[in-house]
């Protein structure tokens, strides 16, 4: 596969520096070669090797092309209850695709249903069957479930009219109803097994796989950080596999969990330096309450902001020129000068 994975974008008002972070951290990642999504970079990242198993596992995801339904009001075509791990044990753990009409040839498979096959002539919103992106929402706040589709999900309507493949995948959190494990990794697990199965069945949806995007707010805005910048991480591979998750493609090449993008709202994320984050971005500015002059609240404000950007300066972020990022000294504040600054400044003012 082709494609160059882009940086996360960050969109509405953070409440902390870590929204910031994801994005620095992500621009050092998501920056590669064109072939960044290729069976060859993917195994050599993941260390994995493609067995006959794996062929025979990805022969069990393989989309139905006959069980589409129609949805006449927005004109498109979905399926629901797609399986994006043979293993699966959970109601949670299974999404649903929708496509524009326009996209697709269709006919009458059986009562509801039909058969679908792709139709590269027609445009939506100057987008072709072969070139729209596929849209991943992640409606997880605080780390919750997020329900399978069952049906037509109203939701999709005005992404499919602006030609997107509107892609809504079930995934596990702390919240479900069901006994199966909702704690991390398996929201993310969950959520990256379903990118590989679409990449599985690119020949059977509409979509450019390689534009694959995902979205989402504060517990779900962390996972779509998480999901964009940890495209193809081996630390992911046992627990793909404990699913049954497709790693390969039926002629034996290694798939990828790699998003081109993600938009993340106020990421709650990297919570145990969440403290010392809010008093470097905002706590060293605040001269009343208990963060008057003179208070020892005060002084350890101080000290936790200090704290954070020389836990900052320790990651080692670099920028697309691979330049180290650092944040400096200033007159003007606790570590408010540096190309990191300048960054957090310029991209809080494009989302302001």
């Amino acid at each position: 596969m082709k494609g160059k994975r882009r940086v996360i974008l960050l969109g509405g008002m953070v409440l902390t520096s870590l929204t910031l972070l994801t994005a620095c951290q992500t621009s050092a990642t998501n920056n590669n070669s064109s072939s960044a999504n290729t069976s060859k970079v993917v195994a050599k990242a993941t260390k994995y090797q493609v067995s006959n198993s794996d062929i025979s596992n990805a022969k069990k995801l393989l989309i139905n092309s006959s069980k589409w339904h129609y949805n006449a009001k927005n004109k498109v075509y979905y399926q629901v209850n797609v399986k994006y791990g043979t293993k699966t044990k959970s109601s949670y753990e299974s999404m649903g695709i929708y496509i524009p009409a326009a996209y697709v040839n269709a006919k009458k498979s059986g009562t509801n249903t039909y058969k679908i096959s792709i139709n590269t002539n027609k445009k939506v919103n100057g987008y072709t069957a072969s070139t729209a992106p596929i849209v991943m929402p992640i409606n997880t706040p605080g780390y919750s479930a997020q329900q399978a589709p069952t049906g037509y999900e109203s939701g999709s309507a005005k992404f499919t009219k602006a030609g997107f493949i509107y892609v809504l995948a079930g995934c596990r959190g702390l919240n479900q109803t069901d006994s199966s494990n909702g704690s991390s990794p398996w929201g993310v697990t969950d959520l990256k097994a379903a990118i590989r199965t679409l990449r599985l069945n690119e020949n059977r949806i509409a979509g450019n796989t390689n534009r694959i995007f995902t979205f989402g707010h504060s517990g779900g805005g962390a996972q779509s950080a998480i999901v964009g910048s940890s495209g193809n991480s081996k630390a992911y591979i046992k627990y793909l596999k404990a699913i049954g998750a497709p790693l390969a493609t039926t002629s034996g090449k290694a798939t990828s969990d790699a998003t081109e993008g993600a938009m993340s709202w106020c990421p709650i994320t990297s919570l145990d330096t969440a403290n010392e984050a809010y008093e470097w971005n905002m706590g060293q500015y605040s001269t009343s309450g208990t963060r008057a002059s003179g208070t020892f609240t005060k002084a350890l404000s101080n000290d936790m902001a200090k704290k954070y950007a020389e836990y900052i300066n320790k990651l080692g972020l670099k920028d697309s020129k691979n330049q180290k990022l650092t944040l400096k000294k200033s007159s003007s504040g606790i570590y408010t000068s540096g190309d990191l600054c300048r960054i957090f400044k310029g991209r809080s003012r494009a989302v302001a």
